[in-house]
């Protein structure tokens, strides 16, 4: 045999390595998608790049990019890797009794409210399948999808946008609300907190939890708060809305959060009042890498999830108040509504 041909033959265990590097652009990120260390990956990028005689990747600016030869690999990668989970998972449903195990990283709320049952009806058909569910941020969940060590993940999206490297599938969308502490005076009609609410009360709307996201949809709640309460200030900082409810609930101040950050099927999580804002809602996403997008498992966990946000009935909710009519809060967020950055956070 040609020794020049077999000298270009990879490992598996090669192809998965640049497969993480190139998805993630950075040897640390894949070094930590795949739970090894970074010299394992630098030695491994350095044995392929001897073996073809030339460079896979390189530097410029100290950002990592594929050489020429280095995108062509990844293509072909790509369709190596996929015709290799297709045939592990092919065997595994061919075979009677072998269970199908899937990975899946959601956010919390998503979990809880979808995911789970999702799961209960996947097991319904197919009652040998197994889920290792994992309850991890965005930024964490795409890692791990380019890493190849999560089949799936459950995602929120401001719109149906597409991440690079994944597959993106729409599932449902669940309002924005406002939550206030339920001691607080019926804000329906209210056309000014600062004139019709007493100075308890207007302080406790002025009191707002805010998201420490490191992204857009930081400074997109900002906006709506100074649109909707010029006067209020961020008195809590956090990282989960399930944290923000409980600011609420003890009666400290106001939030806005998604609806099924504050429900679990039909009930409340937290004692507190829900009105709703007219906001454009929070898009709720399947994400898998498109290799993976034709297999069995992968299309009955998308059914399966589909049927189960079908299945939730819409929280019951205040209307919105006359002083969130008045802000013009609902046309400006029409208006400016951009693709939604995932936060690097739970919820």
């Amino acid at each position: 045999m040609d020794s020049k041909v077999t000298s270009h033959q990879f490992t598996l265990r090669q192809l998965q390595i640049f497969w993480a590097v190139a998805q993630s652009r950075s040897l640390t990120r894949a070094a930590k998608q795949l739970d090894v260390r970074q010299p394992s990956i630098s030695q491994q990028l350095s044995r392929m790049e001897h073996q073809i005689g030339g460079k896979l990747i390189r530097y410029v600016n100290n950002e990592l990019r594929l050489t020429a030869a280095g995108e062509f690999l990844l293509a072909e990668t790509g369709a190596i890797l996929e015709a290799v989970d297709r045939a592990s998972a092919g065997l595994n449903e061919y075979f009677e009794g072998v269970r199908s195990q899937l990975t899946v990283g959601a956010l919390p709320s998503l979990a809880r409210n979808i995911v789970a049952p999702a799961f209960v009806r996947l097991r319904r058909e197919h009652p040998g399948y197994v889920m290792d569910l994992a309850e991890v941020t965005p930024r964490e969940a795409r890692e791990q999808l380019n890493g190849r060590l999560f089949d799936a993940a459950v995602l929120s999206d401001y719109a149906d946008g597409t991440v690079q490297g994944l597959r993106s599938v729409p599932i449902m969308a669940d309002r924005q609300l406002l939550a206030v502490p339920r001691a607080l005076p019926d804000l329906g009609d209210i056309q000014s907190p600062a004139r019709d609410l007493a100075a308890d009360a207007l302080g406790i709307m002025n009191r707002t939890a805010r998201y420490a996201f490191g992204s857009a949809h930081t400074e997109r709640v900002t906006a709506w708060y100074e649109r909707l309460l010029p006067q209020s200030d961020a008195t809590l900082r956090c990282r989960t809305f399930e944290s923000a409810l409980a600011f609420v609930e003890e009666g400290e101040g106001v939030a806005i959060v998604p609806e099924l950050a504050v429900r679990q099927k039909g009930r409340l999580l937290f004692d507190v009042t829900l009105y709703d804002l007219g906001l454009p809602p929070r898009q709720t996403i399947l994400l898998t890498p498109f290799q993976t997008a034709r297999l069995p498992s992968i299309a009955a966990l998308e059914a399966a999830l589909k049927d189960a946000a079908a299945s939730l009935e819409p929280l019951e909710t205040r209307p919105i108040p006359a002083f969130v009519r008045s802000s013009g809060l609902e046309e400006s967020a029409a208006s400016g509504a951009e693709p939604y950055e995932f936060p690097t956070a739970l919820g």
